[in-house]
Parts: C-alpha cells; structure tokens; sequence
C-alpha cells in the first residue's frame, strides 16, 4: 500500500514539511534518501545539501523551483510552497506579515481555514489592550476614549473597529449598565496558525515596547536587559526561574483586590547572541552587562 504524503497545506515550516515529505516518500521511493535528493535536485556531487537546507540553510529561488519539480507539487501547491519559504526566510517583521496574509488567502485545507476575525485579532496589539483596558474604565462605546487612553495611541477608528471585532469574537459584552466589560473566555486556534498567530502579536508587542522606551512616560516603568554566557544546564534554571516569574505575576494579577488604574504590557525575551553552540576552547565568561531604567519617567 502506498504511504499518503504530507499535506503542504497543514504545514507552516517549509523545511518540516521537506523533513516529513522525504521520509514518507522514502518508505515507497528508494531514490528519496536524503543523499538521493541532492542527486534529484541536480547536485550529484553533495550529500549534504538536503540535511543543511532542512536544519536551517537558506533555499535561493532556483532551488526552490528545483525542490517543487522534485515534489511534484502541483501549481496551487506550488505557489503555496513559494510563499512557505518566503515567510520563514522573512528578515523583518514587514515581510513575515506580507508573507502570512499570502499563507492564510492560499491555504485550501479545509481543516486549517483560519477564522479571519482571529487573524484581525493577533495582528495587532491594541485588540488585546482595548479588551484589557475595559476591565479598568468604564466605557458604553466611546472609540474616542479608548484611543486616546492607550501607549501609543490608535486612531479612533481603529478603536471603533477593535470594539465592532471583540464583540463579534465575544471577547468582551455589555453589562445591564450598558458598560463594554471582558468576557472571561480563551481563544483557541488550530495547531497551523497558533504558533505563527502568537508570533506576529509578539513582534507587534516588541514594536509597541521600542516606542515606550524612545518616549519616555510620566508613568512608572522599567526596562531591563541583561546579556550573560551560561551553560545549557544554567540556562535551563534560567527557563524554569522565568516560568515561574511569570506564573507569580499571573497570581499577583489575580489576588489583586484593589482597582486596577492602568494596563501595562510586560515581554519578555531570551535568545542567543551567539550564533555557535559550543566554541573550539573555552571561553573566559564577559563582565555582565546590566543596563536598567526604572521609575517615573525613566
């Protein structure tokens, strides 16, 4: 029996999708080894090009016209599989967000159709603030007030359509007073958009974060960053200790009995700095460099 092979349309990394298509492939078509598929992609003389390309090499152009002739994929697929590669090559936030809307208008996939209404809510920061925000004031509707209420600022229709887009996903209601509250519900996505949903609303966070520090507010703040060289072990603890940080700001969140006077944004980032994993001699550890801002102002 012949094994069925992957879908394109349930991945949302190409080199995944390379991954599994090659092993499912194999099982039926011994000329799909790893090292044959150099060969069916016209490089005779490498044996490595698929494994560098599947563990995070750039693909150029021609060779993904190479690899789509080598699929078999047919032209809906194709063009789905360019703009695959060309979202996860992005370099900046501007074409990840170009490159995703094309990802969400070709997927056929009956099983991954994402509910637009859930895109608009992840694209931009202010739906989640607005909603947060409505816990804090009261407000029957006024697109003007929340605008203006929020770091940075929207525009008032911009808030008008983020009032029309939480009522719609029944994120917040009216009370018998007529005030717009949040609605106590999680949004839940398929496992194809939830990654790269949560990843757009980050780079959008990180945006609003880099105006916060440029201008500066009257308001209390903090901004911290600390660049260290740990082991794995070292930063596994580091992992654990943030998890744990934040499940405590979740508790401080939830036992807090006063009223709450403002919404504040808290991200936090860890990732490398260095691009090699293990050096060829060891490694004098760097002075810490901790640069903090804290308080009115600062």
């Amino acid at each position: 029996m012949k094994t069925q092979l992957p879908n394109i349309y349930d991945y949302n990394d190409f080199r995944a999708y390379l991954r599994d298509y090659q092993r499912a492939r194999f099982l039926f078509d011994k000329r799909f080894s790893r090292t044959g598929m150099c060969r069916l992609l016209g490089l005779p003389n490498s044996r490595s090009y698929f494994n560098d390309i599947v563990k995070g090499k750039k693909i150029t152009a021609a060779y993904v016209e190479r690899f789509i002739r080598v699929l078999e994929l047919a032209n809906s697929e194709a063009t789905f599989f360019r703009a695959l590669v060309k979202f996860n090559q992005a370099e900046s936030p501007g074409e990840r967000e170009l490159y995703f809307e094309q990802l969400i208008r070709l997927n056929r996939s009956p099983k991954k159709v994402l509910d637009r209404r859930m895109y608009k809510y992840y694209k931009e920061w202010y739906h989640s603030a607005i909603r947060a925000l409505l816990d804090v004031i009261d407000c029957k509707g006024d697109a003007k007030t929340l605008a203006h209420a929020l770091n940075p600022r929207i525009t008032v229709r911009e808030a008008r359509l983020s009032i029309k887009l939480l009522l719609e996903l029944g994120l917040i209601s009216r009370t018998q007073e007529g005030f717009l509250k949040p609605v106590d519900k999680c949004l839940t996505t398929g496992p194809y958009v939830q990654d790269q949903l949560i990843r757009q609303y980050q780079l959008q966070c990180l945006q609003v974060a880099s105006t916060a520090l440029i201008n500066q507010s009257k308001h209390p703040q903090m901004f911290s960053t600390k660049l260290v060289s740990v082991s794995p072990q070292g930063f596994r603890l580091i992992e654990r200790q943030l998890s744990k940080f934040l499940g405590e700001v979740s508790s401080i969140v939830h036992k807090d009995t006063d009223p709450a006077d403002r919404v504040y944004h808290l991200d936090i980032q860890l990732f490398p700095a260095s691009r090699f994993d293990t050096p060829s001699t060891p490694l004098k550890k760097p002075d810490t460099n901790n640069h903090k801002q804290k308080g009115k102002g600062a």
